[in-house]
């Protein structure tokens, strides 16, 4: 009979032994799988934030506020009235939103199992020894309080770490995507210095977090040896009066052990802890100021809130509005952009107004000089416009004013929607994809939701009017005297080149790309084309 206890006890443990450990594993990769959905939707979601409205382009151009006044650089003067850039945004969205994400949801799952076993083991070791636990809870509070004050420096030293290794590996990502150019100034050493500067920025900072991370460690190594000291000095004194056995002593310490656990995950984690304050600082920023820059959103909005559906007359309106309460330091107005009460043709026979400008005015965001004064200029359908002058008289800030990209001056400028326009930057652009979407680029046949994560909203504006089958987008490429494109990159075949996929911004000639941008004109059909060139020294800029 006790034999038959005994391999029944046996198996029961096993069974228990087999079952907990599939349940940790499982517990673990739906922890895991958990955190991976979270990052995708978030980072989509920040995504859309980023790319609505021309985000981007206001940060990249410090045109939108941010919320780092704190920890942003200066100008040499001292002068802080422009705001201060994000840094690397790339970061923030990749490495910032994926350590937040994990250390989150292992922080949330830390903090809820340290309350279960701190309310257990509380009710155990109260009703053992009550001057134990009166103990324990000043011992914990004198070690998160001494904890913070000494791990405080982690604070910024972390959040300036994870800013200059994106410095760092910005600057050799540049250094790859301008090799031909290096390589044809032999400036391997300039940029080899910039390398070594950035790196000793780098290495300095770590050291400072070494010498931070060696004081906090002194303190908690200590702290963790004295757990085994404090319980037992507490109740020794009794059980050599004999008023408790030493088997209590065991379960005081044990439980002591537990609810310190409990109590110091602070202490335990506050290296980890400081890196995830100093991401999470960099990621509210980043939100802050792109909804800052965002015209359609106000600060009433949720910082992960997606703006109103994209209505490009209604972005134009929320713009003007945004800009008529304008910073203190801003100075002469902002531009009044129009995009839909374009003046009606006169009935004298004259086509309808396609650009207009009214006494138009720019300046330098800074507000110190001025490119352009009073201009009012009006281009119909059908007819071509030219603007030559040297460099810095103001025609690419005319090119950015029109598009809305630039609204630091005076004056109002009507024009056609955006779906009618069409805007050609000197330096020719091509995406990541095939040379069939390079041809429809900004334009897209058809958008799919499976192509996204859940929760994504799908913008219309820039579907194709027209539907071009392969063959037509060939003659495009005839009619742009780059018939051999697809025959070349297709092995022969046409259809298989207008599919292949390359890095065509650095397989293409630049005559090449600009033609490319000629094609794409052919293929969107705008009623308004505004375009910059370069001719004999002279900045160019045509109205089509």
């Amino acid at each position: 009979m006790c034999r038959c206890n005994y391999q029944y006890i046996y198996l029961t443990n096993q069974v228990a032994h087999i079952i907990c450990s599939h349940y940790t594993y499982y517990n673990r990769f739906q922890r895991e799988q958990l955190a991976v959905h979270w990052r995708e939707w978030m980072t989509d979601r920040t995504l859309q934030l980023y790319n609505s409205n021309r985000v981007y382009y206001s940060l990249e151009r410090d045109i939108a506020g941010s919320a780092e006044g704190s920890i942003a650089d200066e100008n040499d003067n001292g002068d802080s009235a422009l705001p201060p850039r994000i840094d690397n945004p790339d970061q923030r969205i990749t490495e910032d939103v994926r350590t937040f994400t994990a250390f989150s949801l292992q922080l949330f799952i830390t903090v809820v199992t340290s309350i279960i076993d701190l309310v257990s083991f509380s009710l155990i070791l109260y009703s053992i020894q009550p001057q134990l636990f009166a103990t324990i809870i000043g011992y914990a509070a004198f070690g998160t309080v001494t904890t913070t004050y000494i791990g405080s420096a982690l604070l910024p030293l972390n959040f300036d770490k994870l800013r200059r290794e994106a410095d760092l590996r910005y600057l050799l990502v540049r250094i790859r995507e301008n090799a031909e150019s290096i390589a044809f100034y032999q400036g391997e050493d300039v940029e080899g210095q910039e390398v070594a500067s950035r790196l000793a920025r780098v290495v300095e900072n770590k050291r400072e977090i070494n010498v931070a991370q060696r004081n906090l460690e002194l303190f908690t190594t200590a702290y963790q040896y004295l757990i085994q000291i404090v319980p037992v000095a507490v109740v020794a004194p009794q059980y050599f009066a004999g008023s408790i056995q030493l088997g209590v002593i065991s379960q005081s310490v044990g439980a002591f052990n537990h609810i310190l656990s409990d109590l110091t995950v602070i202490v335990n984690q506050f290296e980890q802890l400081s890196s995830f304050s100093a991401g999470i600082e960099r990621l509210s920023s980043f939100f802050i100021a792109i909804r800052n820059a965002d015209a359609t959103r106000s600060n009433e909005d949720g910082l992960l809130a997606l703006p109103k559906e994209f209505n490009e007359t209604a972005w134009a309106d929320s713009l003007n509005a945004s800009l008529t309460q304008a910073d203190d330091h801003a100075v002469g107005g902002n531009i009044q952009l129009n995009l839909e009460r374009i003046p009606e043709a006169i009935t004298n026979g004259q086509k309808n107004v396609l650009l207009q400008t009214h006494n138009l005015g720019l300046v330098t965001p800074d507000r110190k000089r001025t490119l352009i004064e009073n201009l009012d200029l009006t281009v119909r359908e059908g007819e071509h416009l030219l603007i030559v002058g040297s460099s810095g008289a103001g025609k690419s800030s005319l090119l950015r004013a029109i598009s809305g990209l630039w609204t630091a001056g005076s004056g109002e400028i009507s024009r056609v929607p955006d779906d009618e326009v069409y805007f050609l930057p000197q330096r020719p652009y091509c995406a990541l994809g095939s040379l069939k979407d390079q041809l429809l680029y900004p334009s897209t046949e058809s958008m799919n939701s499976d192509d996204y994560p859940g929760g994504h909203r799908l913008s219309r504006a820039h579907l194709l009017r027209q539907s071009m089958t392969d063959e037509d987008l060939l003659k495009v490429l005839e009619e742009v005297d780059l018939k051999d494109l697809p025959y070349r990159f297709g092995d022969g075949d046409p259809i298989k080149g207008l599919n292949a996929v390359l890095d065509w911004g650095n397989t293409l000639s630049l005559g090449e790309q600009q033609r490319l941008a000629f094609g794409r004109l052919v293929v969107n059909k705008p009623k308004l084309v505004i375009l910059v060139s370069n001719c004999c020294g002279y900045r160019v800029l045509f109205y089509l």
